[in-house]
């Protein structure tokens, strides 16, 4: 009689279940991103940067900015992919001398107005505080547009595509919504400019795609607005979690849908370890908690599902302008790190 081995009966067995997938089906995987930075290296980014830039009077800022995030993009990885910053400090700095000239129009001419008429000084004064309010959507949309553009992965650079416009005008009919609702309608604007940005997004040819829904994202605003009063602002880190988690999670790219796994605990612990850890040591660690922030948040974060890399190509789209990026600091509203 002939013995069976035990180990080929269970080879057997796995074989037998085993059904490999079909001829140019892709298998679903799990696309992480991963955080490889350290403190130290952080550190030595930043001292360089604040000298440079204490030693030039602040002209140095844009090349510290770009540095930085070039420092941060190499150390993401997302699928064993790096991803890689193009921008220059010179193209930032141009930008930001365009931004300057503009500002001293808008503050100069009011100024000049004032001297020679008080009434029509601050009638030139409310018209030009309206123009940078009006400004803002565009600038918001103009950095990101930058960001994309200096952002590559595997090769292919990503990119905003579309104008600005649309994404201004949802901007202020949101905000008197917004306003006439005394908030309430604040997750509907936030959910429409998220899908606006979202499916402009294209990582060269292939665009991302936003599903979340307005009604949806309200409900979790309003039980998070609800449960902050009632535990005097405690609970508003498990909202701010809840919200990226809806955000995150109706995000997808080809056949992938983000996932998301950090917690509102996630988000107090992160808040409390920036804030103590910065305090007690003055600054200094601050280098090892962006790191370790990052880290963190890089590792609750991946796409699920299949991805076909074959028919992503590069985009023939123009590099958007720095401008977009000097306007957006100087309104406060800098949206990259």
């Amino acid at each position: 009689m002939e013995l069976q081995n035990p180990e080929n009966e269970r080879l057997a067995d796995h074989e037998a279940l085993y059904v490999p997938p079909a001829t140019g089906q892709l298998a679903p995987q799990s696309f992480r991103f991963r955080f490889h930075g350290t403190g130290g290296a952080l550190f030595f980014v930043i001292v360089k940067n604040m000298l440079l830039t204490l030693i030039t009077l602040g002209l140095y800022m844009p090349w510290a900015k770009t540095a930085r995030r070039k420092f941060v993009w190499s150390s993401i990885e997302l699928h064993g992919q790096r991803l890689s910053y193009t921008g220059t400090g010179k193209e930032l700095f141009k930008g930001y001398l365009k931004v300057a000239v503009a500002y001293l129009l808008f503050f100069g001419v009011p100024t000049l107005a004032r001297r020679a008429d008080a009434r029509v000084g601050l009638v030139v004064q409310i018209l030009a505080s309206l123009a940078i309010a009006l400004v803002l959507p565009y600038a918001i949309w103009w950095s990101r547009a930058y960001l994309l553009s200096r952002t590559h992965w595997r090769g292919v650079r990503f990119h905003l595509v579309g104008s600005a416009t649309p994404y201004a005008k949802t901007w202020y009919k949101g905000l008197l919504l917004t306003i006439v609702t005394l908030g309430f309608y604040s997750p509907y604007l936030n959910n429409r400019l998220r899908q606006q940005m979202t499916t402009a997004s294209q990582l060269g040819t292939q665009q991302f795609g936003y599903d979340g829904e307005g009604s949806a994202l309200f409900r979790i605003w309003l039980k998070g607005f609800l449960l902050t009063i009632v535990t005097l602002g405690i609970y508003a880190f498990w909202m701010q979690a809840s919200i990226q988690r809806y955000y995150v999670e109706h995000t997808t790219f080809d056949g992938a849908r983000g996932r998301f796994t950090l917690t509102g605990g996630d988000f107090f612990v992160l808040f409390l370890g920036s804030v103590f850890g910065t305090a007690l040591t003055l600054g200094i660690a601050f280098p090892w908690i962006l790191s370790w922030t990052l880290r963190k948040v890089c590792d609750g974060i991946s796409f699920e599902g299949t991805i076909d890399f074959d028919r992503i190509a590069a985009s023939s789209a123009l590099p958007a302008g720095a401008a977009g990026e000097g306007l957006a600091d100087a309104l406060g509203v800098d949206l990259g790190i």
